[in-house]
Protein backbone atom coordinates (compact mmCIF):
# COMPACT_ATOMS: atom_id res chain seq x y z
CA UNK A 1 0.00 0.00 0.00
CA UNK A 2 1.14 3.24 -0.83
CA UNK A 3 2.78 5.75 2.19
CA UNK A 4 2.99 9.26 1.56
CA UNK A 5 5.74 10.89 2.80
CA UNK A 6 4.44 14.65 2.07
CA UNK A 7 0.90 16.25 3.55
CA UNK A 8 -1.95 14.61 0.99
CA UNK A 9 -2.61 18.05 0.06
CA UNK A 10 0.73 18.69 -1.55
CA UNK A 11 0.67 15.21 -3.13
CA UNK A 12 -2.30 16.04 -4.85
CA UNK A 13 -0.62 19.11 -6.48
CA UNK A 14 2.27 17.52 -7.30
CA UNK A 15 0.78 14.69 -9.17
CA UNK A 16 -1.95 17.24 -10.88
CA UNK A 17 1.52 18.98 -12.12
CA UNK A 18 2.67 16.07 -13.68
CA UNK A 19 -0.25 14.99 -15.27
CA UNK A 20 -0.39 18.45 -16.74
CA UNK A 21 2.89 18.11 -18.40
CA UNK A 22 2.39 15.37 -19.66
CA UNK A 23 -0.92 16.29 -21.57
CA UNK A 24 1.53 19.14 -22.81
CA UNK A 25 3.67 16.79 -24.05
CA UNK A 26 0.87 15.19 -25.57
CA UNK A 27 -0.15 18.16 -27.73
CA UNK A 28 3.52 18.63 -28.34
CA UNK A 29 3.42 15.04 -30.15
CA UNK A 30 0.79 17.15 -33.00
CA UNK A 31 3.57 19.66 -33.79
CA UNK A 32 6.83 16.69 -34.03
CA UNK A 33 4.44 15.10 -36.00
CA UNK A 34 3.35 17.62 -38.37
CA UNK A 35 7.25 18.98 -38.60
CA UNK A 36 8.72 15.41 -38.73
CA UNK A 37 11.10 17.23 -35.24
CA UNK A 38 11.24 13.71 -33.68
CA UNK A 39 14.08 13.72 -32.16
CA UNK A 40 13.54 16.72 -30.10
CA UNK A 41 10.03 15.43 -28.93
CA UNK A 42 11.78 12.32 -27.54
CA UNK A 43 14.70 14.07 -25.36
CA UNK A 44 11.74 16.33 -23.83
CA UNK A 45 9.68 13.13 -23.26
CA UNK A 46 13.04 11.58 -21.78
CA UNK A 47 13.30 14.79 -19.40
CA UNK A 48 9.15 14.41 -18.58
CA UNK A 49 10.02 10.71 -17.48
CA UNK A 50 13.47 11.83 -15.36
CA UNK A 51 11.65 14.28 -13.42
CA UNK A 52 8.06 12.68 -12.74
CA UNK A 53 9.97 9.69 -11.39
CA UNK A 54 12.05 11.70 -8.83
CA UNK A 55 8.75 13.33 -7.99
CA UNK A 56 7.20 10.45 -7.05
CA UNK A 57 10.15 9.27 -4.98
CA UNK A 58 9.82 12.21 -3.56
CA UNK A 59 6.33 11.81 -2.89
CA UNK A 60 5.85 8.13 -1.73
CA UNK A 61 8.13 6.14 0.72
CA UNK A 62 10.71 4.12 -1.32
CA UNK A 63 10.81 3.52 -5.03
CA UNK A 64 8.26 1.43 -5.70
CA UNK A 65 5.59 4.01 -7.06
CA UNK A 66 8.80 5.64 -9.04
CA UNK A 67 9.88 2.40 -10.68
CA UNK A 68 6.22 1.27 -11.65
CA UNK A 69 6.49 4.42 -13.57
CA UNK A 70 9.65 4.18 -15.06
CA UNK A 71 8.62 0.83 -16.44
CA UNK A 72 5.42 1.92 -17.58
CA UNK A 73 6.47 4.47 -19.44
CA UNK A 74 9.81 2.53 -20.96
CA UNK A 75 10.51 2.52 -24.32
CA UNK A 76 12.44 0.54 -26.86
CA UNK A 77 15.12 2.93 -29.06
CA UNK A 78 14.19 1.97 -32.69
CA UNK A 79 16.00 2.41 -35.67
CA UNK A 80 15.35 6.02 -35.98
CA UNK A 81 13.19 8.57 -33.54
CA UNK A 82 10.60 8.09 -36.29
CA UNK A 83 10.34 4.94 -35.57
CA UNK A 84 10.31 5.12 -31.72
CA UNK A 85 8.19 7.91 -31.73
CA UNK A 86 4.64 6.10 -31.71
CA UNK A 87 6.26 3.87 -29.26
CA UNK A 88 6.69 7.27 -26.92
CA UNK A 89 3.82 8.43 -27.43
CA UNK A 90 1.51 5.80 -26.30
CA UNK A 91 4.08 5.45 -23.17
CA UNK A 92 2.78 9.14 -22.12
CA UNK A 93 -0.45 8.10 -22.75
CA UNK A 94 0.15 5.09 -20.49
CA UNK A 95 1.98 7.28 -17.43
CA UNK A 96 -0.70 9.26 -17.59
CA UNK A 97 -3.34 6.99 -17.23
CA UNK A 98 -0.73 5.88 -14.06
CA UNK A 99 -1.03 9.06 -12.40
CA UNK A 100 -4.28 10.00 -12.17
CA UNK A 101 -4.46 6.16 -10.75
CA UNK A 102 -2.38 7.27 -7.95
CA UNK A 103 -4.54 10.95 -7.69
CA UNK A 104 -7.63 8.92 -7.69
CA UNK A 105 -6.34 6.42 -4.79
CA UNK A 106 -5.37 9.27 -2.88
CA UNK A 107 -7.69 8.87 -0.47
CA UNK A 108 -6.21 5.07 0.52
CA UNK A 109 -3.14 5.73 1.16
CA UNK A 110 -0.98 5.72 4.23
CA UNK A 111 1.70 7.60 5.96
CA UNK A 112 1.98 10.36 8.72
CA UNK A 113 1.31 13.05 6.28
CA UNK A 114 -2.41 11.60 7.24
CA UNK A 115 -2.00 11.89 11.05
CA UNK A 116 -0.20 15.07 13.48
CA UNK A 117 1.08 17.04 9.73
CA UNK A 118 -1.51 16.70 7.69
CA UNK A 119 -3.90 19.93 7.45
CA UNK A 120 -6.36 17.92 8.41
CA UNK A 121 -5.41 18.17 12.26
CA UNK A 122 -5.12 21.97 12.35
CA UNK A 123 -7.30 23.11 15.42
CA UNK A 124 -11.23 22.78 13.63
CA UNK A 125 -11.74 26.40 13.15
CA UNK A 126 -8.44 27.32 11.50
CA UNK A 127 -9.03 24.30 9.01
CA UNK A 128 -12.81 25.09 8.15
CA UNK A 129 -11.89 28.44 7.83
CA UNK A 130 -8.64 27.93 5.98
CA UNK A 131 -8.51 25.03 4.04
CA UNK A 132 -10.74 25.96 1.18
CA UNK A 133 -8.28 28.83 0.41
CA UNK A 134 -5.57 27.05 1.34
CA UNK A 135 -6.28 24.16 -1.41
CA UNK A 136 -7.41 26.87 -3.89
CA UNK A 137 -3.79 27.65 -3.94
CA UNK A 138 -4.60 31.48 -2.37
CA UNK A 139 -1.89 30.76 0.15
CA UNK A 140 -1.65 34.22 1.67
CA UNK A 141 -4.97 34.40 1.74
CA UNK A 142 -5.61 31.43 3.80
CA UNK A 143 -2.68 32.24 6.15
CA UNK A 144 -4.15 35.63 7.01
CA UNK A 145 -7.55 34.11 7.78
CA UNK A 146 -6.05 31.94 10.16
CA UNK A 147 -4.48 35.19 11.78
CA UNK A 148 -8.09 36.56 11.84
CA UNK A 149 -9.67 33.40 13.57
CA UNK A 150 -6.76 33.77 16.24
CA UNK A 151 -7.79 37.72 16.55
CA UNK A 152 -11.50 36.82 17.27
CA UNK A 153 -10.90 34.26 19.65
CA UNK A 154 -8.66 36.89 21.82
CA UNK A 155 -11.74 39.00 21.51
CA UNK A 156 -14.53 36.68 22.05
CA UNK A 157 -12.91 35.96 25.76
CA UNK A 158 -11.49 39.48 26.77
CA UNK A 159 -13.02 42.30 23.84
CA UNK A 160 -9.54 42.59 22.75
CA UNK A 161 -8.34 41.62 19.64
CA UNK A 162 -4.15 41.82 19.69
CA UNK A 163 -2.19 40.12 22.19
CA UNK A 164 -0.67 43.25 24.07
CA UNK A 165 -3.92 43.96 24.90
CA UNK A 166 -5.20 40.82 25.73
CA UNK A 167 -2.82 39.82 28.14
CA UNK A 168 -2.49 43.54 29.68
CA UNK A 169 -2.95 43.93 32.90
CA UNK A 170 -5.94 46.42 33.43
CA UNK A 171 -6.87 45.48 30.04
CA UNK A 172 -8.21 42.30 28.62
CA UNK A 173 -6.22 40.50 31.79
CA UNK A 174 -6.29 37.17 29.97
CA UNK A 175 -4.50 33.79 32.02
CA UNK A 176 -4.03 30.69 30.23
CA UNK A 177 -4.25 27.19 31.89
CA UNK A 178 -1.80 24.82 31.01
CA UNK A 179 1.77 25.31 32.52
CA UNK A 180 3.75 22.39 33.15
CA UNK A 181 4.44 23.64 36.65
CA UNK A 182 3.82 26.78 38.96
CA UNK A 183 7.21 27.77 38.85
CA UNK A 184 6.85 27.94 35.09
CA UNK A 185 3.86 29.76 35.19
CA UNK A 186 5.14 33.39 34.20
CA UNK A 187 7.01 31.86 31.27
CA UNK A 188 4.14 30.00 30.02
CA UNK A 189 2.03 32.73 30.47
CA UNK A 190 4.62 35.36 28.41
CA UNK A 191 5.36 32.54 25.74
CA UNK A 192 1.23 32.52 24.74
CA UNK A 193 1.32 36.16 24.82
CA UNK A 194 4.50 36.52 22.55
CA UNK A 195 2.95 33.86 20.39
CA UNK A 196 -0.34 36.01 19.90
CA UNK A 197 1.72 39.36 19.40
CA UNK A 198 3.99 37.12 16.82
CA UNK A 199 0.46 36.65 14.82
CA UNK A 200 -0.40 40.10 15.47
CA UNK A 201 2.88 41.45 13.90
CA UNK A 202 2.60 38.58 10.58
CA UNK A 203 -0.62 39.66 10.25
CA UNK A 204 0.39 43.64 9.70
CA UNK A 205 3.00 42.39 7.61
CA UNK A 206 1.07 40.68 5.31
CA UNK A 207 -1.81 42.84 4.98
CA UNK A 208 0.42 45.68 3.46
CA UNK A 209 1.45 43.40 0.49
CA UNK A 210 -0.64 42.75 -2.21
CA UNK A 211 -0.29 39.00 -2.55
CA UNK A 212 1.37 38.53 1.22
CA UNK A 213 4.40 37.34 0.01
CA UNK A 214 3.62 33.84 0.38
CA UNK A 215 3.40 32.17 -3.09
CA UNK A 216 4.75 28.99 -1.10
CA UNK A 217 2.16 26.09 0.12
CA UNK A 218 4.60 24.57 3.03
CA UNK A 219 5.06 28.34 4.47
CA UNK A 220 1.50 29.02 4.56
CA UNK A 221 0.77 26.11 6.01
CA UNK A 222 3.47 26.66 8.66
CA UNK A 223 1.45 29.83 9.15
CA UNK A 224 -1.31 28.00 9.45
CA UNK A 225 0.64 25.26 12.06
CA UNK A 226 1.01 28.79 14.29
CA UNK A 227 -2.25 30.13 14.24
CA UNK A 228 -3.71 26.31 15.03
CA UNK A 229 -1.20 26.16 17.88
CA UNK A 230 -2.68 29.37 19.16
CA UNK A 231 -6.17 28.22 19.15
CA UNK A 232 -4.62 25.25 21.04
CA UNK A 233 -3.80 26.84 23.86
CA UNK A 234 -6.27 29.86 23.77
CA UNK A 235 -8.66 26.77 25.00
CA UNK A 236 -7.58 27.11 28.35
CA UNK A 237 -7.50 30.95 28.32
CA UNK A 238 -9.83 32.91 31.37
CA UNK A 239 -10.26 36.73 32.05
CA UNK A 240 -8.71 37.27 35.82
CA UNK A 241 -10.79 39.43 37.67
CA UNK A 242 -9.13 42.66 38.63
CA UNK A 243 -9.34 43.55 42.40
CA UNK A 244 -10.92 46.21 43.42
CA UNK A 245 -10.05 49.78 44.39
CA UNK A 246 -10.33 50.66 47.78
CA UNK A 247 -13.21 53.43 48.46
CA UNK A 248 -11.93 56.44 49.06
Amino acid sequence: MAKLLMPQIEVKKALEACIRAGDDLTTKAEVAERTSRYGDWLQVFETWRKKTKAELNRLYEGPDIGQEFDFATLTSEHSSPRYTFPHAKTAVEYGIYKLKSLLDGLELAIGESQDSTAIESLYPSIYSGCRGLYESGEYAEAAEKGFKIVRDRLRALTTYETGSDAFGQGKGNLYIDGATASHVDDDFQAGVKFLTMAIDRFRNEKSHVADGNISDPIRAYEYLRLSSLAMHLLEGGRVLSQPSLPKS
